[in-house]
């Protein structure tokens, strides 16, 4: 055993000492004679017999020529070509009378650096996984070697550092602006252009959001490409994800800088906050597929503080300036069509107007527009764009009058009033809704406006139909036709043929209708009942009164029962006057003048006596006596229900 180890040494060291002389023998014969002894010393300590080729390649490595070495560059063996180098490297500094091969070693270090780093720039639109392997590790082999170089202090190797890795970075730099400057023609960022090629921001407000926006596309499809393609053959300590990430924002906040020397556009100033706020850290940094592969703290902000303040108080004024100018083009637009001598457009049996779509698209616009940059932006625009809605209203208030009152000969008048009741309804649902981010103060003052608009299209369209109404109630008045039955049924009829003209009306707006018509059909009922000067001292008398006043009553409900009035509050109001006149009982007299009273508490005193007046049978302490009940009955006076303030006295 002994003598195998000591034999194995011998050879270890014959070995070393020809591998060292090898290369300063001349003849090559020599060398060979040595390597048959050494073969035979090898032959002759293993227990093995030969196994062929692969055992003699073992024993015999060849040496490579610097030929061999420029074969593997060639042939893309990147990694063997940079150990290679290293090696021949190695033996040229200790050998002397290789020195003169320096010049030669440096040219093929030049090509392997070439063809390592053309891939590297390639890789960042290429998919050859194995070919960007050996040139990494073709990278990290001269990082090993320029570590073990500086850990040397004898070392006067002049070569050394080649820093290929810094090199990596550079070219990296390189790949990704060139990978940006050589977009298609379509799409080039080409900002100088963009800008010097018109004074008007407008004109290049276009192609500037299309340079940013082609350039945002290839920068997330890039380094979406880094993270599925080129991360897994680096080494971790190269961070390929944040270096080709650093790269790319960096060419943007040059790209930025240098268009914000220019004077943007308003809609250029509105894309780069969106681009600064949203897309670039949400659409593209936070996409599935980078998210945890991009440190964004290593990243600093596309614009400046001072800028970004500038563009977004300038893009705010815009927006509310924008908004302004689109809602009342809308409102000028709609009222030509008023003026255009056509009728409205119908829409689902209803007349129907664009002007609420077209408003609320504005208005919703302009706050979907502010959430595209940050929350808050949102925030400070819905504080100022309900101001400007408010103010849409009430010019939309104004030019409804002006055209009610100037064009009531218009062929299409009640159509248009038609159909604005009907956008009315719509802006009156949009203000209500329960998700509005309206204040209480603006969504009232807004709500306050929309129900004038309404009440001046529901009077005007009306007006008709009452001043008609007029002359019939009038005739009610008259000698002893004041309950007559016939008046009322014609009252009705006239009532009926108007309505019949409003069937276009949205099902909420046309009860709306019903209700007004039933309100005034009762107030003018009992205006004329109140007003006319009649008192029958004879209970029979009084009784034929009371049952013609509840037939009258009977006519009105049946009407507004049939078009579906929901203003129940009405219904008994006739009946319970006509009760009145019917009791003869004083206490009796009482309980219902407290209870129509306590109906309805806007009812005064005197109008309470223009009732009793009918009844020519009570004295005066008598009417007292009941008007102290009614002073004692508690007024709880509802708004919506108004009535006998509505009725004038004599």
């Amino acid at each position: 055993m002994k003598r195998i180890k000591s034999t194995m040494a011998a050879v270890a060291n014959l070995a070393t000492n020809e591998n060292i002389s090898g290369i300063k023998r001349d003849s090559v014969d020599k060398g060979q004679k040595k390597n048959g002894i050494l073969k035979g010393i090898m032959k002759h300590l293993s227990p093995y017999k030969s196994k062929g080729h692969h055992q003699e390649t073992a024993e015999t490595k060849k040496e490579l020529t610097v030929e061999d070495i420029e074969e593997q560059i060639e042939k893309n063996q990147l990694l063997e070509a940079s150990k290679n180098l290293i090696d021949l490297e190695h033996k040229i500094l200790k050998d002397t009378p290789l020195q003169n091969k320096t010049e030669e070693l440096e040219s093929l270090y030049k090509k392997l650096e070439n063809v390592v780093f053309q891939v590297i720039k390639d890789s960042i639109t290429e998919t050859n996984g194995d070919l960007l392997s050996q040139a990494v590790n073709a990278i990290v082999e001269q990082e090993k070697e320029d570590a073990q170089y500086a850990s040397d202090n004898d070392s006067l190797n002049s070569s050394r550092p080649k820093q290929w890795k810094s090199k990596w970075e550079n070219y990296i730099k390189l790949s990704v602006i060139e990978r940006i400057g050589n977009l298609s023609d379509a799409s080039v960022i080409d900002l100088t252009s963009s800008f010097s090629s018109s004074s008007s921001s407008s004109s290049s407000s276009s192609s500037v959001s299309q340079s940013f926006l082609t350039m945002g596309k290839t920068l997330k499809e890039d380094l979406i490409h880094v993270v599925t393609h080129l991360k897994d053959h680096y080494p971790k300590d190269f961070d390929v994800c944040n270096t080709y990430a650093q790269h790319y924002h960096r060419f943007l906040v040059s790209q930025m800088e240098f268009a914000t020397e220019y004077q943007l556009g308003n809609k250029d100033t509105y894309y780069f906050l969106c681009w600064v706020h949203n897309y670039y850290p949400n659409m593209i940094l936070k996409d599935p597929i980078l998210i945890g592969h991009i440190d964004e703290s290593k990243l600093n902000s596309l614009l400046s503080p001072h800028t970004l303040r500038q563009f977004e108080a300038t893009y705010v004024d815009y927006e509310i300036d924008s908004v302004r100018t689109y809602m009342n083009k809308s409102l000028e637009m709609e009222q030509d069509r008023w003026k255009n001598g056509k009728e409205p457009e119908i829409l689902g049996n209803c007349h129907h107007s664009e002007l609420h779509i077209d408003i609320i698209q504005i208005y919703n616009g302009g706050i979907k527009r502010a959430g595209e940059i940050k929350k808050e932006t949102v925030e400070k625009v819905c504080r100022l764009l309900p101001n400007e809605l408010k103010e849409f209203f009430k010019r939309y208030k104004t030019s409804l009058e002006e055209f009610l009152e100037k064009n009531k000969a218009h062929s299409f008048y009640r159509e248009i009033g038609i159909t604005n009741i009907n956008c009315c309804s719509h802006f009156r649902n949009f203000i209500e809704k329960k998700d509005s981010k309206f204040d209480s103060g603006t969504q009232q003052q807004m709500l306050a406006t929309i129900i004038q608009c309404e009440d001046v299209i529901y009077e005007a369209l009306l007006q008709v139909l009452f001043q008609d109404l007029k002359a019939q109630f009038k005739r009610m008045s008259q000698g002893s036709a004041l309950c007559s039955f016939q008046i009322m049924q014609d009252i009705i009829k006239i009532a009926e043929q108007f309505v019949s003209g409003f069937k276009t009306l949205h099902p909420p707006c046309y009860k709306e209708l019903i209700a007004r018509i039933h309100k005034h059909l009762v107030k003018e009922y009992l205006t004329r009942l109140l007003r006319k000067k009649v008192s029958h001292k004879n209970a029979l008398q009084l009784q034929t009164l009371a049952n013609q006043i509840n037939e009258c009553a009977k006519c009105i409900n049946e009407f507004c029962n049939a078009h579906k009035s929901e203003e129940e509050w009405l219904k008994p109001v006739i009946l319970k006057v006509a009760e009145i006149i019917r009791l003869q009982d004083q206490c009796a007299i009482q309980i219902e003048v407290a209870a129509l009273v306590g109906d309805f508490p806007d009812i005064r005193n005197k109008q309470i006596e223009a009732i009793l007046y009918i009844k020519g049978n009570l004295s005066r302490q008598d009417i007292k006596s009941i008007l102290k009940v009614s002073d004692a009955v508690e007024r709880t006076t509802c708004s919506n229900h108004k009535l006998f303030e509505l009725i004038k006295s004599s």
